[in-house]
């Protein structure tokens, strides 16, 4: 019988195709119908299954739960917590029928397969402040909105626990009916170090996450989808605060003096004051997270290694931005602000452009050890009225320098000026235009001298007590370099040997001077360019404030030029304005190290030479 029916039934299908006489398919038609009627009763038949015979049951597992359970130090589900399970468009209430992180969820009433063939769409979600138990406020749908506890000592750490089971289709045959339930908050881990101003636990007067209310204790939130673990986060408009995170010190451990516990909502707190440690001497330190040491995400775990000195917090970031459970060690180290900016301050790393004018270059912070903390601002090349303009330096040095100038700077800034301004550029040899050149054209001799001896300097009497280029504690590049070209002046027009026209005895840098301004023209309202004195190519390379010799300054600055395509300054020595203590040295930097040295023969160490102006 089945052999023949599985016959017509290839031969209606055959008639179907090819319709060459009615007659014939009528005749299959109805012959096969009542079969394929037969059939169907069966199969149906096979695949209906009792009703209230099968419940459905899922396993249930939380990726890299720690400490959050039912407030339990091992991370276990319990047999009274309740989970909101959704199959389709219907909600009802599970619980683990046992103790422990992979339990079985059932329910007294229970979702029911109805057919060995079917396949269901589950979700499920857990909220630790009872709201998924029955009559909860969270039964009927997923939380569009949560909050955590500002209080976690206690229960208010449990109570902040909200997991989430993302849809998965379960079939009835699948042997794996498991739901992946994952934190949809981030935790924060707090480990206090014995050692330096917290060698006893009584030290510690109080930890507390977020400062004056910078934290965001609630926000809405959107379920993931299908496929994902976690979703996103607004904390706009949300309740603000902070948090006293729960004690979760271990027994025994010797190098860990306490050890705390948060269940935060994600959110970036970079550059916010995160984490404060109070003492009992009255001090509190606190650690401001720079990057994304703190870009606190759903699912991750944040672990911060805190040594509390005498005057601020070292942390070293132990797993930050990992699946809770991973390891993974970074050393930061908590940072003082020296000072702050917004983007309207005059500060250094702000573009400056062919027009005189500056804009923001991006500087929020100068930390005490002469790092920065930086935007990433493009430059505005077009001025207030849509007109294009180019940028050619870059703020690095922000204050008065007239002073340093002995008055030759006063006429061109009668009612103060600003700062100063590194250029996008290197000067080129005048002769070959090479990026390196002598201080001289090959001669030398005592240029200080000269000085003490001039009377006019660029058509007027010199400054009474401007009688040395060999000073290294002023910003005087702009005098030097008006010095300087008077000296050429007065080599040229001697004679003798190194003098004449092409003497030796020249100097060479502020021979480029004028190829220079024609090149990269300088606005009207500045100094126009000239070659830095030692301290001021000191600061170029250190970064205006360092106590001690580093690049910072030569790092900041390459990151602005970098973005307006200029040529990045190189860690090779630099020639400045300054003569050296013997006629026939001058003093150079070394920015690969930022190391001042006075040896340099003028005569035969070829540097490169980067200018400046004053605005």
């Amino acid at each position: 019988m089945k052999k023949k029916l599985k016959k017509i039934k290839i031969e209606k299908s055959d008639m179907n195709r090819k319709m060459k006489k009615l007659s014939i398919s009528l005749c299959i038609a109805c012959l096969t119908g009542i079969m394929a009627a037969g059939c169907t009763e069966e199969t149906d038949s096979d695949k209906h299954l009792p009703d209230g015979k099968y419940p459905m049951a899922f396993t249930a597992a939380v990726d890299g739960l720690t400490v959050t359970r039912a407030g339990t130090a091992d991370g276990e589900w319990t047999t009274t917590d309740r989970i909101a399970v959704q199959v389709s468009d219907e909600i009802k209430i599970y619980a683990p029928s046992n103790n422990g992180n992979n339990v079985t969820l059932t329910s007294d009433d229970p979702f029911y397969w109805q057919r060995n063939n079917e396949t269901k769409t589950v979700s499920a979600w857990y909220c630790g402040d009872g709201s998924t138990a029955s009559e909860g406020g969270n039964v009927e749908k997923v939380p569009t909105s949560w909050s955590v506890q500002s209080n976690q000592e206690e229960k208010g750490y449990q109570k902040s626990d909200f997991l989430y089971a993302a849809p998965k289709d379960i079939s009835f045959s699948d042997t794996d009916k498991s739901l992946a339930f994952t934190h949809q908050t981030a935790r924060v881990v707090i480990n206090i170090k014995k050692a330096e101003a917290a060698m006893e636990a009584d030290v510690i007067s109080s930890v507390v996450i977020g400062y004056e209310n910078n934290l965001a204790l609630s926000g809405t939130y959107t379920a993931p989808t299908e496929g994902n673990a976690t979703d996103t986060w607004n904390t706009s408009g949300g309740t603000m605060g902070t948090i006293t995170p729960k004690d979760i010190t271990a027994s025994g451990s010797s190098d860990i003096l306490k050890t705390y516990a948060a269940l935060v909502i994600p959110q970036n707190m970079s550059e916010q004051k995160f984490i404060a440690v109070s003492l009992r001497d009255g001090n509190t330190y606190y650690y401001t997270p720079q990057g994304t040491d703190a870009d606190l995400k759903s699912g991750t775990q944040y672990t911060y290694n805190i040594t509390v000195k005498h005057d601020r917090l070292e942390v070293v970031t132990a797993g930050t931005n990992v699946e809770w459970g991973s390891e993974k060690t970074e050393t930061v180290t908590s940072r003082i602000v020296a000072k702050s900016f917004t983007a309207g301050n005059l500060k250094n790393g702000d573009y400056y452009y062919s027009d005189g004018e500056t804009s923001d270059g991006g500087l929020r912070k100068i930390y005490t050890d002469g790092s920065t903390e930086m935007l990433n601002i493009a430059p505005v090349l077009t001025d207030q009225n849509g007109n294009e303009r180019t940028c050619i330096g870059i703020v690095y040095w922000v204050g008065d320098i007239r002073d340093d100038n002995y008055g030759l700077l006063n006429s061109k800034f009668s009612n103060g000026m600003h700062g100063l301004v590194a250029s996008l550029w290197d000067m080129r040899d005048p002769d070959s235009e090479e990026l390196k050149m002598l201080w001289t054209y090959g001669g030398y001799e005592d240029v200080n001298k000269w000085l003490a001896k001039a009377m006019l300097l660029d058509g007027n009497p010199r400054p009474e007590d401007f009688k040395s280029i060999r000073v290294t504690d002023k910003m005087q590049g702009y005098a030097n370099t008006i010095a300087l070209k008077e000296y050429n002046k007065y080599v040229e027009g001697k004679d003798g040997d190194g003098y004449g026209k092409d003497g030796s005895n020249r100097v060479k840098p502020v021979k480029c001077l004028d190829a220079f301004e024609t090149d990269h023209p300088s606005p009207q309202n500045s100094s126009g360019w000239y070659w830095p004195s030692i301290e001021e190519l000191e600061y170029v390379c250190w970064g205006q404030g360092a106590t001690k010799r580093g690049i910072s300054g030569m790092e900041m600055l390459n990151t602005q030029i970098e973005k307006v395509r200029g040529e990045l300054i190189e860690k090779t020595f630099y020639w400045s304005s300054t003569e050296g203590s013997y006629f026939y040295s001058a003093h150079c930097v070394n920015f690969n190290g930022g190391y001042e040295n006075s040896g340099g023969g003028k005569h035969e160490r070829p540097y490169r030479v980067r200018p400046l102006l004053a605005f």
